[in-house]
């Protein structure tokens, strides 16, 4: 293939993670533009939301190596280091931690309420559209989800 026919291809396509990646200061909103990537992000939202339902769902979760569950099976580990290492406001706080602290703050509110139980997976959803400024309606919406049953985390 000439480079010009791959230039223009890539360009077809729009961001890529390369470009994504390499940006010096990367964004959620970076991330969204790369839509492989953020349809592979509303999948992991998805099963989270759904695990407790969806055997799949569940299948794929148990696969991950991550605390944060931002690993394989939905992300290769370059995806999942740009994923962690965005920026979800203007102080420069990264995913990652934004992720961990908002977490940390529902567990402590949990205490506080005298329910001391483990929370499971779907309990965190909110968590997790609120770092990566989504909606419920995403990983509710009947087309998402449709593709979602059909596809898993291929985007097809």
């Amino acid at each position: 293939m000439s480079k010009a026919k791959s230039k223009n291809q890539k360009q077809r396509v729009g961001k890529s993670l390369d470009d994504t990646i390499t940006k010096p200061r990367r964004t959620v909103a970076d991330l969204r533009e790369d839509w492989l990537l953020w349809y592979k992000i509303c999948v992991l939202v998805y099963d989270l939301h759904n695990m407790a339902k969806d055997k799949t769902c569940e299948r794929r979760l148990l696969q991950t190596t991550d605390e944060l569950y931002i690993s394989a099976p939905y992300f290769t580990d370059e995806e999942a280091v740009a994923i962690k290492a965005a920026h979800v406001d203007s102080s420069g706080t990264s995913l990652e931690d934004a992720l961990t602290t908002n977490l940390q703050t529902f567990f402590d509110k949990r205490r506080a309420s005298g329910d001391c139980r483990p929370c499971g997976p779907h309990d965190m959803v909110p968590v997790y559209l609120s770092s990566f400024g989504m909606e419920k309606m995403e990983v509710e919406d009947e087309k998402s989800v449709a593709r979602v049953r059909r596809s898993g985390l291929r985007a097809g």
